[in-house]
């Protein structure tokens, strides 16, 4: 059975084939993805790395930065035959699959420098099917759908990262580092019959003509409306501190209970698999929020709870681990209360913040848009990623969480701003 193009045909609400097929390839993203930022970092401090050392791995994502450079292309050129979005999904993944196998033949004797290399290129080729996968969305996601598909999208990329932090932190312990690799490229061989079964319809006259070179300035052009919106210096601020807070703490929770000693497997039970699947929730039901109680209400939640969230952490470091003793009885309850929390309104948060995304963009240039959008998303999680460590190794870790959880909560002053001019209105521009 074939995965059609539903916006044509479905009745109103997500209907299965669209959750199905939006699962799929978004749990593929997130594989990887958890692997390198959940499970290598515990694998290099096995190393004695240093920890602004593990934190500025997070270099290896700098495709998922510099993704806005040929997203373009995939809304100008493609297959007609083979369908605009299909024609770049498959060959993506497929990349993704030889450099994962790739990375495992040479991991446990290439130099650090070969190591960065390969897992760029890992990147580069998820950070593609990404751009692909978003205009998609794009494409058959309507207005009122777009709340619940952002769920969609972010709950199988944590189960994604699920599978890439806690079932490969097990699998490291056991099978060894190249056997990680292995595993992920295997499932995302499979993954790849979702897209050989999507069937896409034709697209609008505007991206024909598009495609077909009658317009050839055109994707450009309707990229940079993004800029010239009315208040698009304060959208894009939001997206650029919503995700700062979140990029300060992340990286140095597993570190911060590491030199707690904290065993691994605790780490794992906690973070990858309790943390993850508070995650999980939140970005799944938050879509069904939106619905409820609209993209201004629910902005303002989770805004809030994140800050707060992340403040606890600040708490938390020199209340729970003084010592950095492993914590025990109430101790640990208090932690796993924090960690469940947080992880709770993360997830929330960056699913009304994608919907937010999504709401911006125009379809002729869906995947150019959005990738923009995503790019200064990613942007400021990677330059901040890289430097939490810097902050944490200098001020401590509980002056990295409350600097984090003052720049979530002071994205608050942004709402009734972009209220007023519209931005969360859940109407996304017309077609020309």
């Amino acid at each position: 059975m074939a995965f059609a193009n539903p916006s044509l045909q479905d009745p109103p609400g997500l209907s299965w084939r669209k959750i199905g097929l939006l699962s799929i390839l978004y749990f593929v993203q997130g594989l990887p993805s958890g692997f390198l930022i959940l499970t290598l970092p515990l694998y290099l401090f096995d190393l004695h790395i240093r920890v602004e050392k593990i934190t500025a791995f997070a270099v290896v994502s700098l495709p998922w930065l510099l993704k806005f450079l040929w997203a373009p292309l995939a809304d100008r050129y493609y297959w007609s035959k083979f369908g605009r979005r299909r024609s770049w999904i498959l060959p993506a993944q497929a990349g993704l699959v030889l450099s994962l196998v790739a990375t495992g033949l040479v991991v446990s004797h290439a130099t650090l420098f070969g190591f960065l290399v390969i897992l760029t290129v890992v990147n580069l080729c998820a950070a593609t099917q990404d751009i692909a996968v978003d205009g998609l969305a794009v494409d058959i996601l309507d207005d009122h759908e777009r709340g619940v598909g952002n769920s969609v999208q972010a709950a199988a990329f944590k189960v994604g990262m699920i599978g890439g932090g806690a079932g490969l932190t097990w699998a490291l312990s056991r099978l060894g580092i190249e056997a990680c690799f292995y595993m992920m490229a295997g499932v995302v061989a499979i993954a790849m019959i979702a897209p050989l079964l999507l069937k896409e319809s034709p697209p609008p006259r505007v991206v024909a003509d598009l495609h077909d070179g009658r317009e050839p300035n055109s994707v450009l052009r309707i990229i940079g409306q993004l800029f010239t919106r009315r208040g698009a210096v304060l959208f894009f601020l939001l997206v650029l501190a919503a995700k700062a807070g979140d990029s300060i703490a992340n990286p140095l929770f597993r570190l911060f209970l590491r030199i707690g000693h904290l065993t691994k497997d605790q780490i794992n039970y906690s973070m990858n698999l309790g943390g993850m699947f508070a995650t999980l929730a939140g970005s799944a039901i938050c879509g069904f929020i939106i619905m409820t109680i609209g993209r201004r209400t629910a902005l303002w939640i989770t805004l809030l709870a994140q800050g707060l969230s992340h403040l606890a952490w600040a708490a938390y470091g020199p209340v729970g681990l003084p010592l950095f003793h492993p914590p025990v009885g109430g101790a640990f309850s208090a932690l796993w209360t924090i960690i469940l929390f947080e992880h709770l309104v993360s997830g929330m948060l960056t699913v009304v913040i994608f919907t937010l995304m999504m709401d911006a963009v125009r379809p002729e240039a869906g995947s150019g848009q959005y990738t923009v959008l995503m790019s200064v998303y990613i942007g400021i999680g990677i330059l901040l990623n890289i430097a939490s460590g810097w902050i944490a190794q200098r001020g401590g870790f509980p002056v990295a969480y409350g600097l984090a959880g003052l720049i979530t909560l002071g994205c608050l002053v942004l709402v009734l701003p972009l209220d007023r001019l519209g931005y969360l209105d859940g109407k996304r521009p017309e077609m020309t």
